[in-house]
């Protein structure tokens, strides 16, 4: 894949390191001081628009080994880097390929029309060439491999594969370790010799993309854990059914059932459950929505809400409410009655008048350097959103 080969006559310009002295094998390290240089690089890899967070202090290594067939990459970056992949940029290059990233350090978000997705490190995910994207590429180390989309599509039946993988499980960790010994190993194997390890590992990872290893491996109540979160957190505003949950969360829908039938739970049961307790958290607090409103938010008709919220609870949203009202009008009275303590005193926050915190990254801001010289820098993880936005 020419747009993938850094060559004597095309790199860059910095401190770097070719051999060509196997056949058929190219193997270069590549360190980059300079933002405008890594974007020429990266652009040899994956076209797109770059940006970064403190172009002016960049730091970058890559190792790379790549033959016809295959690329595999080591990158270590210090720094935030974000790429935007339009559609502009997918026609100017090839779609025939994929890459698989391996986080080692630092979180990567992605950032699809239809979902963002995290990937913290000990966890991979598969990148489509022919897929508008943004990926948010923290200070981080990672490795990744190029290889062709046709190897894993005459291997996996169609649909229903996962897309982002947890290495951590026995065979993730016979995956990474073939990574790093096979690029430590580089200038010593033959052409024939990394596609034939290379081939090894996408095997490897069709296993876990189709989930022959399956969700049962993990622990049972960690995935029923993240079911009901994603249901909890969507509920009203996105969509709820079985397949779109397990899409979201890197599994496919029969995957998800076999480990809630493992555990006595129905994927109707679950979603019902959570509904009930998103209603009861919105009817417990203060609220303009009346109770159609939040029946309607929670995905239940008016009649069919109110009988299994008195069957979940033993009362009816109205009396629910109403209660739980009289409760907090009592609970603030009791609190305007009671005089300050010295501990109340202590407990409230004040403003420090040498720290001040503007933009919106103030949320995961960090000090760097002694208080007599404060400066506010954001950290590589951005606060949690539903885009990817600097």
């Amino acid at each position: 894949m020419k747009q993938c080969c850094l060559t004597t006559a095309d790199r860059p310009r910095g401190d770097h390191h070719q051999s060509d002295r196997v056949p058929g094998m190219r193997y270069s390290e590549l360190t980059v001081a300079s933002a405008a240089v890594w974007t020429e690089v990266t652009d040899h890899f994956l076209t797109a628009e770059h940006r970064y967070r403190d172009p002016a202090n960049w730091w970058a290594r890559i190792t790379v080994q790549e033959s016809s067939g295959y690329t595999l990459l080591r990158a270590q970056q210090r720094g935030d880097h974000l790429m935007n992949r339009s559609r502009s940029h997918i026609r100017r290059g090839p779609a025939d390929h994929c890459w698989v990233v391996f986080p080692e350090q630092g979180e990567y978000v992605i950032q699809q029309p239809d979902r963002l997705v995290r990937v913290p490190p000990r966890h991979s995910f598969v990148l489509e060439l022919d897929q508008a994207c943004r990926v948010l590429l923290p200070g981080s180390t990672a490795y990744a491999l190029l290889l062709p989309r046709a190897q894993l599509e005459q291997r996996l039946s169609g649909g229903g594969s996962r897309r982002v993988l947890d290495m951590s499980t026995a065979l993730g960790q016979v995956v990474l370790s073939m990574l790093s010994t096979t690029l430590a190993g580089r200038s010593q194997l033959t052409a024939l010799e990394f596609d034939a390890v290379c081939d090894r590992i996408t095997e490897l990872l069709c296993l876990m993309l189709v989930g022959d290893i399956g969700p049962q491996q993990a622990d049972a109540a960690e995935t029923i854990d993240a079911i009901r979160s994603f249901v909890r957190k969507n509920l009203g505003s996105g969509d709820v059914r079985l397949p779109a949950v397990a899409h979201a969360l890197g599994w496919s829908p029969r995957q998800l059932r076999s480990v809630l039938h493992h555990t006595g739970i129905t994927y109707r049961d679950l979603r019902r459950t959570e509904a009930l307790r998103a209603a009861r958290d919105l009817l417990a607090r203060p609220s303009p929505l009346s109770i159609g409103e939040v029946a309607a938010r929670c995905g239940f008709t008016s009649a069919g809400f109110s009988t299994a919220f008195k069957a979940e609870y033993g009362e009816t949203p109205r009396n629910f409410r109403r209660r739980r009202l009289s409760e907090h009008l009592a609970t603030a009275s009791a609190d305007r009655d009671r005089p300050s303590t010295t501990t109340d005193l202590i407990a409230q926050p004040r403003p420090c008048p040498a720290l001040e915190i503007r933009g919106d990254q103030s949320a995961c801001a960090r000090c760097t350097k002694p208080m007599h010289a404060t400066t506010l820098r954001p950290c590589s993880t951005p606060p949690a959103t539903t885009a990817i936005t600097w």
